[in-house]
């Protein structure tokens, strides 16, 4: 059975993440965690993926990207709910690509805010096991997760830090 486009980007988009959460879900104070989460890396290789996958879908299905830009942000104005007719016709042309861009997309977006949080949880000297859980439940319910995690961070606000790190990260 042969992968088709969508499928094949569907398991990348999915398999660049994995290491990083994984990386914070079973040691988050590792050094190499750490590093790993520090660098570029959980931000730039989603996103690259994301990259390839929108240059795709323009080789393959050639759109009038001037005509699109055009109308996006000229005729219907980016703003108007004529903005959201017009996508969706546009998106419903190719149903299996506009779900797969929404995909990568979240799972990059999702990636992001769990690095912040990890790096902030981190900073803030919180328990490995409440950072495991935050790295989960933003990996599954992504800004939901985020706002829990900005709940809970309140509750323990100060562990580790000095009078004056808790007044500059408030």
């Amino acid at each position: 059975m042969a992968l088709t486009l969508s499928a094949t980007f569907f398991i990348l988009s999915n398999l660049v993440v994995t290491p990083f959460y994984l990386l914070m879900l079973v040691a988050p104070r590792a050094g190499l965690t750490r590093r790993m989460m520090g660098s570029v890396w959980p931000i730039a290789l989603p996103s690259l993926v994301h990259v390839a996958f929108v240059a795709l879908i323009f080789v393959f299905t050639r759109p009038d990207v001037i005509g699109l830009w055009r109308a996006l942000y000229v005729e219907y104005g980016l703003l108007s709910p004529a903005t959201i007719e017009f996508l969706s016709r546009t998106y419903g042309t190719f149903p299996e690509f506009a779900t797969l861009h929404g995909w990568v997309h979240v799972v990059t977006g999702d990636l992001v805010m769990a690095r912040w949080a990890y790096l902030d949880a981190l900073e803030r000297n919180l328990p490995a096991w409440l950072i495991a859980i935050v790295t989960l439940l933003i990996g599954f319910i992504g800004p939901i997760g985020a706002v829990i995690y900005l709940v809970v961070r309140r509750g323990y606000r100060g562990l580790g830090q000095s009078r004056e790190g808790r007044m500059r990260l408030m």
